[in-house]
């Protein structure tokens, strides 16, 4: 049955056929146009007005009407000697003759003071008093430390001057610092900069020559460097650096302040300059040295010097306030805005609103704290970035549903022209169109994350240490096998190299790298086969790609399995069958032939010479047969642990020896400080192994020797140990030999001492029992020195010993 197309809404186009990317293309473009929209254009928005700051008295309202002042107490360590109006109407008018500042440095350094700023521009000698120079240079000298001032003096239309003091008083001075303030454009002083000057030329700030110069005297130090004189005249810029704002001392009259006129007179306290910082500039109303400030001020005007003592108080405090970077205002303007952004994804609308409330909440108290953290940012863009977000995006939302309806409509139209497509029920849902289609988003994410859940726990759960990496061999995902086996977590091998991870590991055959640099980067062959770590473990190493649906590589999957068992199991069996097949069956073939020879050519042998010659070579067998099963046990038996007294076991197993060393003539002595020394330890097995090395000892020993046995507590390395010492006096062993010694059926005196019987397997055996308690065995040894044998083991703490008492009473 045929259908008729539904009729198109007014103003709409047949929509054309699209291809499945471009409708997912518009999907998306339906459901985040409006917010990319919204996002790129207020973050480009806020960028550019940080950038370009063309705001800055809507910056000053808000720094200093939203944030904590900026003040500080005065420390007390800063006096100023004010030129007032006492000082003029005492004195005469300005200016004074230099003599009378030679006697105020004078009268000051005589109470010791840190350092005197004397603010006052000198450059010229006095014409009428030139001897009062000479004067005040031999003050400033006989004072000890003394900054003056320079300035910057426009000679043209683009030269510029330095204007130092005349080259008697700078030579005498301890350093020369600039005495320039900053103006805003409102004409408000707020801020300084600590360095000024031409290129190559840099001068500090007064206030940092004073502080600067203080520590070296302080210190016997030469004052610190300065640009060389004569001052020079130049067209280059003047260049300005390490802008700090002022951080202003509360009160109208915060420092200690001197009249001129009195430090001259002598009425002034006997200590008031004792220790301090002293400036000497002019406070009188007049002088053009004042300046209008944001900090309080009877005459709205603050005097220079003031100033300079309110950045010194910041100095000496380390209570710096400086302008931020670009970036980091770019981040205090754009980050507020971004999570404010961000939160338009998922909030509700009173969500949003409480968001971009709690942002303008963020940003007050991030500008309250600039006294405290020294940084004082622009907020204004950020500002007006977070009070247009809610109405541009209410607009925007608005526009994006009519969008979404008009083409909803058209779509149907489209499937309706066939006749063949029917509708899709609705789906079950809360709130409008938008809110449904987050839900189905959220369903979606849902399951990806309980598939992800299921391949996780899949893969925690494999046995063997297993790891996926991204396409530049980064670790992504690690199991527990893998966390075990680099013994850290899942957080510290994330996004670890796996070529680093691996460097170590290398071919089993040729001990060339399994992982080399760039392994995984150049191409994507599977990497398989078996290797050895440091640790000596066997692993079979399988490291192949996987691929996305795109058939694009995605990145490789890794495993370790550890056959480290199968290999010991293999070698076992190897040993075992190469000792049944060589070393168990010569002495049989030694009996057998020894009879053949007795049956051809009996006049070889007399009386027991036959007998005893069996007799040997059936004892070697026999030798042969319990060294080898003793060592197998020794390898592969439970490992029962208990505690044990390491004195009385050594005692016991001197007393097992007491029968051979009395045949051998040798006296076992037994040396130790302690009465008790409990281990954790299987009995049998290191009972044998104690026996084991005093029996070696004993066989090597000359009759009439000492045998000395010790136990002693050392500290290691890696813990508490005790150390089981056996030192005899036989004939020793070359250092070159010492690395035979562990290697089984091997008798190193075999030629020195053939009287000696032995299968070479009793160290080998002492070595597997000490290994398995967890300790180490030490030799100590030289050709004709004797050789001592010590046998280190942990030592257990007391709560050690305490648990293993707990779990045998279980």
């Amino acid at each position: 049955m045929a259908t008729t197309p539904a009729p198109l809404l007014p103003g709409d186009s047949d929509p054309a056929p699209q291809t499945p990317f471009r409708k997912a293309l518009q999907r998306y473009w339906r459901r985040r146009g409006a917010w990319l929209v919204l996002t790129v254009g207020l973050l480009a928005l806020v960028t550019e007005l940080t950038l370009t700051q063309p705001l800055p008295r809507f910056d000053r309202l808000l720094q200093e009407n939203t944030g904590a002042p900026l003040e500080q107490k005065p420390s007390g360590n800063v006096v100023i000697v004010a030129i007032d109006e006492k000082s003029l109407a005492a004195i005469g008018r300005w200016p004074w003759r230099r003599a009378l500042h030679a006697e105020a440095l004078r009268r000051i350094a005589a109470q010791n003071p840190r350092c005197i700023g004397f603010d006052l521009l000198l450059p010229e000698q006095d014409s009428t008093y030139a001897a009062d120079d000479a004067v005040l240079a031999q003050a400033m000298q006989d004072s000890g430390c003394v900054v003056l001032p320079m300035a910057l003096q426009s000679v043209g239309q683009q030269t510029q001057k330095e204007l130092l003091p005349t080259p008697l008083l700078a030579r005498a001075a301890n350093a020369i610092g600039h005495a320039h303030l900053s103006l805003d454009q409102d004409g408000i002083t707020r801020s300084v900069y600590m360095r000024e000057g031409f290129e190559g030329r840099p001068w500090p700030h007064f206030v940092v020559a004073l502080h600067d110069a203080a520590l070296a005297y302080e210190k016997g130090q030469a004052p610190p460097p300065r640009p060389p004189l004569p001052a020079i005249e130049s067209n280059s810029p003047w260049l300005r650096e390490q802008h700090e704002l002022v951080v202003f001392a509360r009160g109208e009259q915060p420092f200690g302040t001197v009249s001129y006129v009195d430090v001259l007179q002598g009425r002034v306290a006997p200590d008031v300059f004792r220790d301090k910082y002293v400036l000497v500039g002019a406070t009188a109303v007049g002088m053009g040295d004042a300046y209008a400030t944001t900090a309080p001020s009877v005459t709205g005007l603050t005097p220079g010097v003031q100033i300079f003592a309110d950045v010194l108080e910041g100095v000496l405090s380390g209570r710096r306030v400086v302008d931020a970077s670009i970036w980091q205002d770019l981040a205090y303007n754009l980050l507020p805005l971004a999570v404010a952004l961000f939160g338009l994804l998922w909030l509700r609308p009173v969500g949003v609103i409480a968001l971009i409330g709690a942002m303008l909440a963020l940003r007050l108290g991030l500008n309250a704290t600039r006294p405290w953290v020294g940084v004082q940012f622009a907020p204004a863009a950020g500002f007006a970035g977070l009070l247009l977000v809610y109405p541009l995006w209410s607009f925007l939302r608005l526009y994006a549903a009519l969008s979404y309806l008009r083409w909803e409509t058209a779509q149907l139209a489209l499937d309706f022209k066939g006749g063949t497509v029917p509708l899709p029920p609705p789906r079950p849902g809360r709130g409008d169109f938008l809110d449904r289609q987050m839900a189905a988003t959220s369903a979606a994410a849902q399951r990806m994350r309980d598939l992800h859940r299921f391949v996780r726990d899949g893969i925690d759960h494999l046995p063997d240490a297993t790891m996926i990496l991204n396409g530049r061999g980064r670790v992504m995902i690690s199991n527990i096998a893998a966390q075990r086996y680099w013994q850290t977590d899942a957080t510290g091998l994330f996004g670890r190299d796996a070529h680093r991870l691996l460097a170590e590991l290398r071919w089993r055959t040729t001990g060339a790298p399994m992982m080399p640099t760039g392994a995984l980067l150049n191409g994507v062959q599977p990497i398989m086969g078996e290797g050895e770590d440091p640790k000596g473990h066997s692993l079979l190493l399988r490291c192949v790609p996987f691929f996305d649906d795109a058939n694009a590589h995605a990145g490789w999957m890794v495993a370790l399995v550890d056959i480290s068992k199968m290999r010991r199991a293999q070698g076992q069996r190897d040993e075992a069958l190469r000792f049944i097949s060589h070393d168990i069956r010569e002495p049989s073939a030694s009996i057998l032939t020894t009879i053949e020879l007795a049956r051809t050519r009996p006049e070889l042998f007399e009386g027991d010479a036959l007998f005893q010659r069996i007799e040997r070579h059936a004892r070697t067998g026999l030798e042969l047969a319990d060294g080898f099963v003793n060592l197998a046990r020794a390898e592969a038996q439970p490992f029962r642990a208990e505690i044990l007294d390491l004195v009385a076991l050594m005692q016991m197993a001197i007393d097992d020896a007491w029968i051979a060393a009395r045949q051998r003539k040798v006296r076992v002595l037994l040396t130790t400080a302690l009465e008790d020394a409990p281990c954790t330890a299987d009995r049998s097995l290191l009972t044998r192994a104690l026996i084991n090395v005093l029996s070696n000892a004993l066989k090597y020993s000359p009759p009439g020797a000492d045998l000395r046995c010790s136990l002693v507590e050392a500290e290691a390395d890696s813990g508490p140990t005790w150390r089981i010492g056996v030192q005899d006096q036989g004939p020793g062993i070359p250092p070159e030999l010492q690395s035979q010694l562990f290697q089984p059926f091997n008798r190193l005196h075999r030629d020195s001492h053939p009287d000696v019987h032995g299968v070479g397997l009793g160290l080998l055996l002492v070595r597997t029992a000490v290994h398995r308690h967890g300790g180490t065995i030490e030799i100590d040894s030289a050709a004709n020195a004797g050789c001592t044998v010590t046998l280190v083991l942990p030592r257990p703490t007391a709560a050690e010993l305490e648990e293993l008492r707990k779990d045998v009473q279980e």
